[in-house]
């Protein structure tokens, strides 16, 4: 302006790519040069008034009486021949006064070459390039309107839109129509919504002018949806090589890189516009080969796969050949739904009834293993009736994952009888497998121990006969699946036993593979269930399997759940928490959540067999609080071992966050019709259950109780139900009930001999009795928990007998009670480790998932943290830091602790402190109270 108001005339070309903001920096200088008193004319270029002088008739320069003027020409390519050679002949003689042009010419478009165009371009005597924003500038648009964008957002912003002002403005536009939500999301809102009709207009002008081949290639490469080299675009579009590279050149003037499908939210508005511009046969036509065109060029998978979503059955013969191989190059890729996507567009493939559709099912149910069990369990089910050969067939079934087949009877059985196993002859192929046609279907008949026993027993003798084969290990594999479902014949149980006894001699048996380890995994679990082995040996057996099973191939349903089962009610604690410490570091390497919950429920219950009540609450708080979301996301239809592990740490801990979450998933959830479910709910209705409704439950419990013992589940360490039932009926008023059950539990827990369980049992047998007969049973539970690693049971029975021996008179009892006192103290230390320790927040409000001692009593939860930290050797400074307090407020407050609990300074303090937190976790198990 400067130079203008000096010189006589100046003209400047502002040049850009569309959307480069060429108008709203013309938009600047007309508020600059009124402010320079100048005479601002403004006129824009249009195609509907080419033949009008800048848009409209009137002279090209006014009458200003000397003022300088300021002429803003927008879209200066799109005026007509007449406007251009006035500007000319105007720039040639600007007339009296200062004469200030302005242009805005954008590249690309096909009438910028026009030489009208370019003459006034070559006289320009300033050229301003307007480029994309940066990461700063698109922060500083955005702040405009609210929007703060951290640095990981920004640059999704910049790669989106390639700093491009318009394709900025018009997300802005969606998120108007679509709502704000979390900044995090803002770009997949807005990118979700349809483009701005503005914005289709302007991209149409573009277009405008070009040939017919420019056009053609742009929609092709919208409807491609990704890069892609520009002869396979062409060959899209139907264009030639050369006319492919010059259609090609033609979009890279505007900006728009077709190969590279740069910026992406442009090419999603030329794609709207090219999908509502074809018609529906041109639309598949174009997809469909689209998808040959990226399979011919080896493009990754999921690129493949939109393409195939919109082609319709039958159009392309190769569709479900690579759908498929599609499916499993993504499921190695850790994308399940993904591949469920493509199998299920590829069984559309084919009839109802055709073998390929039972390929393409099984498939479909292996990669549904992880990500819906209910469905997988269907797929299979369908698939088994469509393939011919029986080896295939048994094939699928081995293939579905092992605890399925206990928790999913029916479907089991129907799986289990369409693969052979109810026939006589072997279930599974010999080593040189045959294909055969499908065997007919078994006329219906009551299913009996003897052809269960011949069944597996021809499985048997084929995998003792080729342990290396491929078809052995088929053998083993199914042989556990069948073995599993029938574990409520109590024939089948016992033949389970003998067939462990067959396999594996000895407790060592040798390396073995992962089929014999899953059996051997079955047939020790039937042997706890029907409490047909000692715990001695299921420890001893246990303890080798986990040894021998890599901690890397953990799955939910896999046979590391039964055998980590086993290892908690034979007291196999340590090799089992071992093991489940490095599974939980493969699940989260994995970030599979559902595993997480999986494992750490797991290791809650080995937690809580082995008297580690705080661990085992913290890990089933984390549990829980593993997925977002309902709480039934946490937890498999089928898992029941997560069931009855989170159940246990529930109600032996009294913890009624972790109750209350875990007895809503189970009264919505589909596993609460199976044994240990059901059972579960059951028992967590306890608390809330009102008076007059607790004798209905009781019998409904009881009943439950019965009809799960008789599905095979009557191991009452594994899921101590009598335990549990036996406060309802002290509650009640029934104590003969109570002392029957207590009297069954023990029974059992003697016959199984696992220390920790029977020493408990009888403890809570003596506290319920009187006189010297629960001096008896105390006295024994005493003596059998010294042979046990539970110190935790073992304090519990030396309070509860040191106690009655002091109430009876009987010498001896501060012996007692100061060796109790002594344990208190070591598990009070662990108790407040755990407490102290730092929790990370849980989701949905959920308190931390660390377990607190007592908070109330002689001292408040500040004193309690202050005691605890020096409790744990803490020095002052260290609990000051700790607490974020003066060290001065630290020593007030141990001075007031000293007095209080009435000992003399730290050496006092500390073995008060940590048997204060032990006695109050002896008291917090089930009827502990009455120690």
């Amino acid at each position: 302006m400067n130079s203008a108001q000096t010189g006589g005339s100046m003209l400047i070309a502002v040049t850009g790519t569309p959307g480069m903001g060429r108008s709203a920096f013309l938009d600047a200088v007309a508020v600059h040069a009124e402010q320079h008193d100048f005479v601002v004319r403004r006129a824009r270029g249009s195609r509907l008034e080419q033949g009008l002088p800048l848009g409209r008739p009137g002279p090209a320069r006014p009458e200003t009486a000397g003022r300088p003027v300021a002429l803003l020409v927008d879209d200066l390519q799109r005026a007509g021949q007449p406007a251009l050679t006035r500007l000319t002949a105007l720039l040639a003689d600007p007339g009296p006064g200062p004469l200030l042009m302005a242009v805005a010419v954008c590249e690309g478009e096909f009438a910028t070459e026009a030489p009208g165009v370019q003459e006034i371009l070559s006289a320009a005597d300033q050229v301003i390039r307007l480029g994309p924003l940066g990461t700063e500038g698109i922060r500083a648009l955005l702040g405009e309107h609210g929007i703060v964008l951290a640095d990981d957002q920004a640059h999704a912003w910049s790669h989106a839109t390639g700093g491009n002002p318009t394709l900025i403005i018009s997300l802005l536009q969606r998120l108007e129509r679509a709502g704000r939500g979390a900044s995090a999301h803002l770009l997949d809102t807005a990118r979700a919504q349809p483009a701005p009709w503005s914005l289709r207009s302007r991209v149409a002008a573009a277009l405008t002018g070009h040939p017919e081949s420019v056009g053609r290639l742009a929609a092709c490469a919208a409807l491609l949806g990704g890069e892609a080299e520009t002869h396979i675009l062409a060959r899209l579009a139907d264009l030639d090589p050369a006319e492919g590279d010059a259609a090609a050149r033609a979009l890279i003037g505007l900006g728009w890189a077709a190969d590279r499908w740069t910026p992406p939210v442009l090419w999603d508005c030329v794609r709207e516009a090219a999908e509502e511009g074809i018609s529906l046969a041109e639309r598949d036509r174009l997809h469909r080969r689209a998808a040959e065109l990226l399979h011919d060029s080896g493009a990754p998978a999921e690129r493949l796969v939109p393409h195939f979503m919109e082609v319709g059955p039958g159009d392309w013969p190769e569709a479900a050949r690579v759908m498929r191989e599609t499916a499993h190059e993504v499921w190695r890729g850790g994308d399940d739904a993904l591949a469920i996507r493509c199998l299920r567009r590829a069984l559309r493939e084919f009839p109802s009834d055709s073998p390929q559709r039972g390929d393409l099912l099984a498939a479909l149910a292996d990669v549904e293993q992880n990500a819906d069990t209910s469905a997988m369990l269907r797929h299979a089910g369908q698939a088994l009736p469509l393939l011919e050969a029986v080896p295939e067939r048994a094939a699928v079934v081995a293939r579905v994952p092992l605890t399925l087949f206990l928790s999913a009877p029916h479907a089991a059985s129907e799986m289990l009888e369409q693969a052979g196993a109810g026939r006589t002859e072997p279930m599974v192929p010999t080593a040189d497998p045959v294909t055969r046609p499908a065997p007919k279907a078994p006329e219906p008949s009551a299913t009996s121990a003897t052809s269960a026993t011949s069944a597996t027993s021809a499985m048997s003798a084929m995998s003792e006969t080729s342990e290396t084969s491929e078809a052995a290990e088929l053998g083993l594999r199914l042989e556990a699946r069948v073995r599993l479902s029938r574990l409520g014949d109590p024939a089948a149980r016992a033949a389970a036993v003998q067939r462990l006894r067959t396999l594996a001699p000895g407790p060592v048996p040798g390396p073995g593979t992962a089929a014999r380890r899953e059996l051997m995994a079955v047939l020790v679990f039937a042997g706890v269930l029907g409490g047909r082995l000692p715990a001695t040996e299921v420890a001893d057996r246990t303890r080798w399997l986990l040894e021998h099973e890599p901690a890397s191939a953990v799955s939910e349903y896999g046979a590391s759940a039964l055998t980590i089962a086993c290892a908690a009610v034979a007291e196999a604690s340590e090799p089992a928490r071992c093991w489940l410490d490095t599974a939980l570091e493969t699940a989260r390497q994995r970030d599979d959540r559902r595993l997480r919950t999986a494992v750490l429920s797991r290791r809650a219950l080995t937690a809580v067999h082995a008297g580690r009540p705080a661990d085992a609450r913290a890990d089933a708080r984390e549990a829980c609080a593993t997925v977002p979301g309902p709480a039934r996301d946490s937890l498999g239809d089928h898992d029941w071992l997560t069931v009855l592990s989170l159940t246990s740490v529930a109600v032996e801990t009294g913890d009624t966050w972790l109750a209350e979450r875990l007895r809503d998933r189970l009264a919505q959830g589909q596993g609460a019709g199976q044994p240990v479910c059901g059972l579960a709910l059951r028992v967590l209705q306890i608390p809330l259950t009102a008076e007059r409704e607790l004798p209905a439950l009781a019998a409904d419990l009881q009943d439950a109780a019965r009809r799960a013992e008789a599905a095979g589940w009557g191991n009452r360490t594994l899921f101590p139900v009598d335990v549990w039932c036996a406060p309802l009926l002290l509650r009640l008023g029934d104590p003969e009930g109570a002392l029957r059950l207590l009297a069954r539990a023990c029974d059992r827990a003697r016959h199984f001999g696992a220390p920790a369980a029977l020493g408990r049992t009888l403890r809570m047998w003596g506290t319920v009795v009187r006189g010297r007969y629960a001096l008896s049973l105390l006295a024994e539970s005493v003596a059998v928990l010294r042979e046990s690693s539970n110190h935790l049971e073992l304090g519990r029975s030396l309070t509860a007998y040191g106690n009655r021996m002091r109430d009876a008179g009987r010498p001896g009892s501060d012996g007692i009670l100061a060796e109790a006192d002594r344990i208190a103290e070591a598990t009070g230390g662990a108790v407040l480790r755990r407490w102290i320790a730092p929790q990370p927040l849980s989701p949905h409000g959920a308190p931390p998932c660390g377990g607190v001692p007592v908070a109330g009593g002689l001292l408040s939860e500040t004193e309690w943290r202050v005691a605890s930290l020096v409790a744990l050797g803490h020095t002052n400074q260290d609990t000051a830091e700790a607490l974020g307090v003066t060290r001065r407020a630290v020593e007030k407050s141990l001075t007031r602790l000293y007095h209080r609990l009435g000992v003399d300074g730290r050496a006092g303090l500390v073995p008060a402190v940590r048997r204060m937190a032990g006695k109050a976790v002896f008291g917090s198990g089930v009827l502990a109270e009455r120690l």
